[in-house]
């Protein structure tokens, strides 16, 4: 594979910023967020309790296991391995379904960057599964395209919550 995926800044930036990065959670925390629901305010909380709420109710989580996943892939892919490049696309395509039924983000447009995120990174993933099954170098550039977009807005989600949090 030519495509190099290089996500370490991008990865480190969200894990920072939420904070929960190998931190604990509550025991019982839904388990993902997603940007498929219209975000809903609660008339009594601010937007940075409602967004703590998302953090601390499993976006954090969920957000802490995509960057994982995003990190296997890139591990698997320098120098590359098919068959872990294989696994963790897998891998990553599966975390990515739940992430998208999960909770929204409470504020729209962190939200819609969220969506955009995960839209982006489930092509790239899917991309992945298909180049690492037949060490096609087009699903390999494809998939490092879509990622790169993915983690673009995967850092605004970042940058937004840095500002509420």
């Amino acid at each position: 594979m030519n495509t190099r995926i290089t996500l370490a800044a991008a990865l480190a930036t969200a894990c920072l910023t939420l904070t929960a990065c190998g931190g604990e959670q509550a025991a019982d925390t839904k388990t993902t967020p997603t940007a498929s629901a219209t975000p809903t305010a609660s008339p009594s909380k601010n937007a940075t309790d409602q967004l703590i709420d998302w953090r601390d109710n499993g976006g954090g989580k969920t957000l802490n296991t995509l960057v994982t996943d995003l990190g296997a892939v890139d591990e698997a892919s320098d120098p590359i391995d098919l068959p872990a490049l294989l696994d963790a696309c897998s891998t990553l395509t599966a975390d990515l379904e739940v992430a998208q039924r999960g909770d929204p983000i409470p504020e729209e447009e962190t939200n819609r960057s969220w969506s955009l995120a995960l839209e982006h990174l489930t092509a790239s993933a899917s991309a992945c599964t298909t180049g690492a099954a037949g060490d096609d170098q087009a699903s390999f550039d494809l998939m490092a395209a879509e990622m790169e977009i993915g983690i673009k807005h995967l850092d605004t989600v970042s940058t937004s919550l840095d500002k509420f949090l």
